[in-house]
């Protein structure tokens, strides 16, 4: 498994009424991540989508440990784990200052666009995220 690290700053646009990280934003950062994780390791969408072949999410799951203001930096560890012949987990833990703030999960499927249905992922994929 490779760790990735993804870092951000909190923008305005992240910040809600409660002037906190509004929820709803940590999934954005939670696919940033994961495309950025993707992209370092060779797992291109691009690549993906020539062959007809993509990650689709099937769950995601949140714990909020703590809030993110306006201007916190923030940084996100990143790993993945295979499931099933489809499925690989994709684990998150947001901190800022070095403080755990939220973890997370998000369950992929690996897809066949032209058949509309999961498939196997492929070896070669799978060998991308293993030390």
């Amino acid at each position: 498994m490779k760790i990735f690290y993804y870092e951000f700053t909190v923008g305005e646009d992240a910040i809600d009424v409660n002037h906190h990280a509004n929820n709803a934003h940590y999934v954005i950062w939670m696919q940033e991540a994961a495309n950025a994780h993707s992209n370092a390791v060779g797992d291109l969408i691009e690549t993906n989508l020539a062959q007809n072949r993509t990650w689709m999410v099937r769950r995601h799951e949140i714990d909020y440990l703590g809030q993110l203001f306006l201007g916190d930096k923030v940084r996100v560890k990143t790993w993945t784990q295979p499931e099933k012949r489809s499925c690989s987990k994709r684990f998150y833990e947001f901190s800022k200052d070095g403080v755990s703030v939220a973890s997370a999960v998000t369950t992929y499927v690996f897809f066949d666009l032209a058949r509309g249905r999961p498939i196997a992922i492929p070896p070669e994929i799978a060998k991308l995220y293993e030390d």
